[in-house]
């Protein structure tokens, strides 16, 4: 149950950003968006709500570790579980390279840092590697060379491998090296950050650098959509690592349909099937939600715009900073609108300050309609209209978006940089959005380079 606070003006969202009717929008305030001096709050609590505890599978994590932790070499194992048996929980990478020491990565349960261990302090060897190497069959022979990456049947797991340049006598590169992610069960998330997100309709694309909690949300989404009897929720799962690399999906999606993605060799090139298994989701599954994992391909971006198209809520993840570094990715831009290069006549060029006829708008419609930067694992940053964050970008704007933490969210400033994607303030931060310091920066926001938008 949410308790939504509004300001001392109780207005609802009635500004150019906001959305809402006139008598109460979503939140107090002239709402999100560009705005006008008076109006500037950051700082402001946007909403509260009650904060439900993280709830983990300890023990369905801890049996499905145990598998993991019997494919590595006698040794390492053993140290890991004497030294290190109080900080299993929290274990997020175990390494091992030929010629180094074996490691292992574990992340801090409150802030998500992570931090590395050595597990010994003697190089690894070729028989350590070669416990992981015979889990690489011939069944896995296509989908290794592809993404060289696999995972552990029945459960979360994902293994990749660093393979060798020099390839062995029946053709197929020697593994030298291991990098063991730990797959965990972890329900909760969207409830403590962002529970009004699943009572959205809009699709939500999902921005991070790796190991910020992508994939662990998505699974979370297909929990929780799936829960509700008038859905359909389909997972195309590109790496097997939403509803793991087994027969049967993993639990922690919940009763959400799985359709696993495999590589198919053609011409001596293997090509990820992803794109065709999200249209096959269209077609077959007359699904209400997909959800789809690294998006990063043009013929993936594609077939996302097919599914948007066609009325269907869409999750997505992909990797980066923030909103506007897709922007700059010639395959991914068209996910959040893409842009280009605009002529203006001589009137309107004159109506801006900088006076310049050259420059750069959104390209069509988003793909997305909301947009989460996952920064921390108990911070992110929500756009709630990704058209018009955009556009703002584009028009030097400030913008307001939602930090979101555990049982709050907080009204904050974002600035656009050109080609490096938004800083944020809640009031306290590095910069105060002023007038003057926004026409100090209106020359290299508005110089728009008579290249290919990829090229900006």
């Amino acid at each position: 149950e949410q308790r939504m606070s509004v300001d001392s003006r109780g207005r609802g969202g009635r500004g150019r950003g906001g959305y809402g009717n006139d008598r109460g929008g979503y939140h107090g305030g002239r709402g999100f968006g560009s705005y006008r001096r008076e109006d500037r709050q950051p700082g402001r609590i946007l909403r509260t709500w009650d904060v439900p505890s993280m709830r983990s599978r300890d023990e369905q994590n801890l049996r499905e570790l145990e598998t993991l932790l019997m494919q590595l070499p006698a040794p390492v194992r053993a140290r890991l579980q004497e030294q290190f048996s109080d900080k299993l929980r929290d274990l997020n990478e175990i390494y091992l390279q030929l010629g180094r020491w074996p490691e292992a990565v574990f992340a801090n349960p409150h802030t998500g840092q992570l931090y590395r261990e050595p597990l010994a302090q003697v190089n690894c060897e070729q028989s350590d590697i070669a416990l992981f190497a015979e889990m690489f069959s011939k069944t896995h022979t296509g989908s290794l060379l592809a993404t060289r990456r696999i995972g552990i049947d029945g459960t979360l797991h994902r293994l990749s491998v660093i393979l060798s340049h020099r390839t062995s006598s029946e053709g197929v590169p020697s593994v030298i090296g291991v990098t063991a992610r730990v797959g965990k069960t972890v329900e909760g998330t969207l409830d403590s950050l962002a529970p009004d997100l699943l009572q959205s309709t809009g699709s939500v694309l999902l921005i991070g650098r790796p190991n910020s909690g992508k994939t662990t949300c998505l699974r979370e989404f297909a929990r929780r959509l799936s829960e509700d009897k008038n859905q359909i929720v389909v997972v195309v799962d590109k790496t097997c690592e939403i509803g793991g690399d087994g027969i049967v999906p993993h639990p922690a999606i919940g009763n959400a349909r799985w359709l696993p993605v495999e590589t198919l060799k053609k011409d001596g090139q293997m090509f990820n099937l992803q794109h065709e298994r999200m249209r096959e989701a269209v077609e077959n599954q007359s699904p209400h939600v997909v959800i789809v994992d690294e998006i990063s391909s043009a013929t993936e971006v594609e077939a996302i715009r097919t599914m948007s198209q066609r009325g269907i809520r869409i999750i997505a993840a992909v990797h980066g900073g923030t909103l506007p570094m897709l922007l700059h990715d010639p395959d991914r831009a068209a996910l959040t609108g893409g842009c280009h290069t605009v002529l203006l006549s001589g009137e309107e060029a004159n109506k801006r300050k900088d006076k310049q006829k050259s420059v750069l708008m959104r390209m069509h419609e988003p793909m997305f309609q909301m947009a989460v930067e996952m920064h921390e694992r108990n911070r992110w940053i929500l756009h709630r209209n990704v058209r018009h964050a955009v556009d703002c970008y584009f028009k030097r704007q400030y913008i307001t978006a939602e930090e979101l933490t555990p049982g709050k969210a907080i009204e904050v400033v974002a600035r656009g940089k050109f080609g490096e994607g938004f800083e944020y303030t809640d009031g306290g931060g590095n910069f105060a959005p002023t007038d003057d310091d926004l026409d100090e920066e209106a020359s290299q926001y508005s110089t728009a380079p008579q290249t290919h938008p990829s090229r900006l």
